[in-house]
């Protein structure tokens, strides 16, 4: 019995189409390294103030498990987990299996045969078809099933239907090709799927070597087009996952006294450069931003696709800047963009590859900030917290003023092992005070060391580094710091999860802890006896930074679930995938653009749960969601509750804080 194996070049030889197809590749190689060389040079136009190739190994790591296997997409949309699977291993083995035909067909054919052949075929009949499956299921997603994410496109996206059919062409006719081959009447062995084509098409040689031509065509305008179209995107996108940054939710830090923020190209990052070219439009980001799906006019996906154009437009077909008087500003975001952004975390959390939409946005207002055009309602805010070190511009002296009548220790009059930081919502805030309140009885009941700075607590600073004012953050960070070094400060727990936030990853001095923590030890060891049985029905609302930016989900479920009587349940958009209340990135404080607010919309997501109580961990949702509420008529049938006054319900009844 004949060793299975196969003629090389069959119905080709080294005749026309041989020679063509390599002097074409040639010609698609050049073509492809010109694209790809401009796209270098215009990346080193870039910025490179963040190492983003340390911890190697971390790196490759998440490369494998995300830009190979695809298990952060997964994890997020599992079909189109699988879909990309299929296409990108498709796609890889059909290119090693093409190399290995090269290889035998023009320099050493012996070893390709017998087992080896045998592995060849079906793998490579393999590969293609699990292309062939990825790519349906891609066309079906985009253009039959439609989902949201679809229904606002990039009004520039004009290769989006044109690579998918390009694929599926060079797909068909490998299979078509194939087919012919076998109907020849030579042995299929394990090419089972190009066998059973076969058996459909009649023997035609000058059907063969046409379809064969058209597919080696087809394939070498693939290779060429790739720096040029979204197709880029298959290079950019491992190496955007593989510069993924490692500062956790830290905010970015320039340390460069001449960056005054992101006004020009040439103020971008080189990685956000890249990531412009590792966006391939697909949508994740815009149907989980609050701002986009209020109506107004940011779309990160448009950010990042807008910043791919503005590139393309203003370098030549070497990478040479042609202008240097481009700003982004109204070029790839509108000021009413810029401000729309809740700083919320959800566009880089749904990203597949590791786009850092939310801190481009940040750079761009820390240029606009810096620049004096901030506005109006900005620079209130920002002026507010400077004089006053609150966002609504209360006095000073009436930091305190919540706990007149509670017995809370300050930091002045008495030794203590955690510092509260109370925080401006719970200080000034009426509804928020309330919660401050009952937490001291809760605090005392369980024996924490424990004091507050009163009059001598400024701002955190979160949100002021949030809307891009970099230089009083600093200062606030400075005048904070000496005041725990005033006082002997080492831990320090708080009742916003923006301040959290920000003691946990900007300051970085102390230990950070969240209420809810210390409250979670103490009912675990017993300290705190939840005793009265809750009977409503809670949804639970995950404040962005506690959730997205320091990953704590569970344990405020977990406090809820310990209460007797309460019966949680969960919105459809809940943990990683919450919907923002609206109120982060200095909104809280300003008018919201856009139709239909973040907060009336969170609202209404709640409402459909037929919840009794909201329950938030936050203060700034608190006020959002309160508002939001109200605003959608739903305060007579459901409540807006912390989840510290449930959990004082339940320890001490419904009875008033006592005074």
């Amino acid at each position: 019995m004949a060793t299975p194996t196969r003629e090389l070049l069959w119905g080709i030889g080294k005749s026309l189409p041989y020679y063509l197809h390599y002097g074409l590749f040639l010609i698609a190689t050049i073509i492809f390294l010109i694209g790809a060389y401009r796209w270098y040079r215009i990346l080193k136009t870039g910025r490179n103030d963040e190492d983003r190739f340390d911890n190697f190994g971390k790196r490759m790591w998440y490369l494998i498990r995300d830009g190979i296997l695809f298990v952060r997409l997964y994890l997020r949309e599992a079909q189109m987990g699988v879909m990309h699977v299929l296409i990108l291993w498709g796609f890889i083995v059909l290119t090693i299996g093409t190399l290995i035909l090269t290889i035998a067909a023009d320099i050493n054919s012996s070893f390709f045969r017998g087992t080896f052949y045998l592995i060849h075929e079906a793998l490579m009949d393999l590969a293609g078809l699990a292309l062939l499956i990825g790519l349906i299921m891609a066309v079906l997603n985009r253009y039959v099933a439609k989902p949201s994410r679809f229904s606002k496109p990039w009004p520039y996206a004009k290769d989006d239907g044109g690579v998918l059919a390009l694929l599926l062409t060079i797909t068909v006719l490998g299979f078509l090709v194939e087919g012919f081959r076998l109907a020849s009447g030579m042995p299929a062995y394990t090419a089972i799927i190009g066998e059973a084509i076969s058996k459909l098409l009649p023997f035609d040689l000058a059907a063969y070597r046409t379809l064969w031509s058209l597919h080696s065509l087809l394939a070498l305008m693939f290779i060429a087009l790739i720096p040029y179209t979204k197709l880029a995107h298959v290079i950019a996108a491992p190496l955007n996952i593989l510069t993924r940054s490692e500062r956790g939710a830290a905010a970015r830090s320039v340390e460069d006294e001449e960056y005054m923020g992101v006004i020009e190209p040439k103020d971008l990052q080189w990685r956000d450069m890249l990531s412009s070219l590792a966006c391939m439009r697909c949508g994740r980001c815009q149907d989980m931003c609050p701002a986009a799906n209020s109506g107004t006019t940011l779309s990160p996906m448009y950010l990042m696709q807008n910043i791919r154009k503005t590139l393309d437009e203003n370098f030549d077909m070497l990478g040479r800047p042609k202008s240097e008087d481009v700003l982004l500003l109204d070029t790839v975001l509108d000021m009413e963009a810029v401000w729309a952004c809740t700083t919320c975390r959800a566009c880089m959390e749904m990203c597949p590859v590791y786009v850092e939409q939310m801190e481009i946005i940040g750079e761009m207002r820390r240029g606009i900030v810096e620049s004096g055009e901030a506005p109006p309602d900005i620079r209130d805010f920002l002026t507010n917290v400077q004089k006053q070190k609150n966002p609504w511009g209360e006095a000073k002296y009436k930091r305190d003023a919540w706990a007149k009548d509670v017995d809370v220790p300050r930091a002045k009059d008495s030794e203590f092992e955690w510092l509260w930081w109370v925080g401006c919502g719970h200080a000034f805030d009426n509804r928020n005070k309330e919660v401050a309140k009952k937490l001291v009885r809760i605090l005392n009941e369980i024996g924490v060391s424990y004091a507050i700075l009163g009059r001598e607590e400024g701002c955190c600073g979160n949100d002021v580094r949030r809307v891009g004012e970099e230089g009083l953050f600093q200062v606030l960070k400075e005048e904070n710091v000496a005041t725990f070094e005033k006082y002997g400060v080492e831990k320090v727990f708080a009742t916003s999860p923006h301040c959290y936030n920000t003691f946990k990853n900007e300051y970085k001095e102390i230990e950070a802890k969240f209420i809810l923590e210390i409250i979670y030890e103490a009912i675990k060891d017993g300290r705190l006896k939840l005793k009265n049985p809750v009977n409503r029905k809670v949804t639970f609302h995950d404040p962005c930074y506690l959730g997205r930016y320091n990953g704590m989900y569970e344990l405020p479920r977990e406090i809820l679930r310990a209460i007797p009587g309460l019966e949680l349940v969960e919105m459809p958009r809940n943990r990683e995938r919450a919907f923002c209340c609206g109120g982060g990135g200095g909104n809280l404080v300003r008018e919201y653009p856009g139709e239909d607010r973040p907060n009336n919309i969170r609202a209404r997501e709640a409402g459909e749960t037929g919840a009794d109580v909201l329950a938030v961990a936050c203060p700034f949702c608190m006020i959002m969601l309160e508002d939001g509420v109200k605003m959608e008529k739903l305060d007579d049938r459901m409540s807006v509750m912390d989840v510290i006054e449930l959990v004082y319900e339940s320890a001490f009844g419904s009875e008033e804080v006592e005074a």
